[in-house]
């Protein structure tokens, strides 16, 4: 194979050459080394997991993540430092978007454990109905995550109280 080309294999969605490797090349490769002032076939051998004449520098995937408006990289990231990766609301500030969030979260638990059970069905779960479950989990976390954003959000200092206590 040569190293200049990008190959269509199975992607790894926790690890992030994988995943940079798919963006840029779903992004165009040529298009990227032009907007990062590199080389196209050096751009192709970053974008390579296989690789190692050159390598993806965190510029560079910092660029790719920004240009493309793709956080997958960060995603396979996170999930191969044991972690996931959170999209925060901009900015929320009304009990509509609370009670929103925590109907999110129920639902999205509610599918967890849908696939929980279904997978418990014949009484052995298989490792792709383990990663299924482990999917459906991983969102369900994201969920709580936001929504601890949510009610960051709505967070204020009551200084006008009488006796009350101001939390830095």
């Amino acid at each position: 194979m040569s190293t200049r080309t990008l190959k269509r294999k199975t992607l790894s969605c926790t690890d992030p050459l994988y995943a940079a490797h798919a963006l840029g090349h779903e992004f165009g490769v040529e298009q990227l080394a032009h907007a990062l002032f590199q080389q196209p076939g050096v751009m192709y051998n970053k974008l390579n997991p296989e690789n190692d004449s050159n390598h993806l520098y965190l510029r560079d995937a910092i660029h790719l993540t920004d240009m493309a408006d793709d956080n997958r990289i960060l995603s396979a990231w996170c999930q191969s430092r044991g972690g996931v990766f959170v999209q925060l609301p901009e900015s929320v500030n009304c009990d509509e978007e609370l009670s929103d969030q925590l109907l999110k979260i129920s639902e999205q638990m509610g599918m967890a454990l849908a696939e929980i059970r279904a997978s418990r069905a014949d009484g052995v779960i298989t490792q792709a109905e383990y990663e299924s479950i482990g999917h459906e989990l991983t969102n369900t976390v994201k969920e709580v995550l936001s929504l601890k954003a949510v009610v960051s959000s709505q967070v204020r200092s009551l200084t006008n109280a009488p006796g009350a206590k101001v939390i830095a």
